[in-house]
């Protein structure tokens, strides 16, 4: 991405990485939170994989309700995610906890939190981190060596906000 606009490159780097002298609208849309959330991915899957031989099997980009039915019948509060999937070949597999350790100390060294970490199931490890400066939200998700080798799900999740609708103009753009 090329943003020859100056001001639109420097709000995009404060939205993304918390630059704490910035200050912006506290209401965000969809099309705001995008580009934080997935330059923050990029920057995940970037210190991931240096110095790993991971390979990105699967990146995605797209919007998703962040509220229940229940709470949002029409599905007008959405979020913004933005996710890499790494696979870990079975000879470098036994590290991938490590890989996922490092991943979350790069980022708590530059002010992320953990907030929680916990498996879903016996053989899967999540860690949650934010930063009080950045409106994404990180998640990282290792797999144990099934024979095949493991896996490392990264997720870069935008903040909740008002759109018109999963039908909307805005959202299929966004979605494309």
């Amino acid at each position: 991405m090329k943003l020859s606009n100056p001001a639109a490159a420097a709000a995009v780097l404060c939205l993304a990485f918390g630059v704490s002298a910035c200050s912006g609208p506290t209401q965000h849309t969809l099309v705001d939170t995008k580009s934080p959330t997935q330059l923050l991915r990029n920057e995940a899957a970037q210190r991931l994989m240096g110095g790993t031989d991971e390979v990105v099997a699967e990146q995605k980009d797209y919007s998703a309700a962040c509220k229940t039915e229940a709470e949002d019948p029409a599905g007008l509060y959405r979020s913004w995610r933005s996710t890499l999937l790494a696979w870990v070949p079975p000879d470098s597999a036994i590290a991938v906890d490590q890989f996922v350790g490092a991943l979350a100390t790069s980022f708590s060294e530059n002010g992320w939190v953990l907030h929680e970490e916990h498996g879903d199931d016996e053989v899967s490890k999540a860690t949650t981190m934010t930063n009080s400066n950045s409106i994404v939200t990180l998640k990282f998700t290792s797999t144990e060596d099934d024979g095949d080798g493991a896996t490392v799900y990264i997720e870069a999740s935008g903040p909740c906000v008002l759109t018109a609708g999963p039908e909307s103009d805005e959202v299929k753009d966004l979605d494309g």
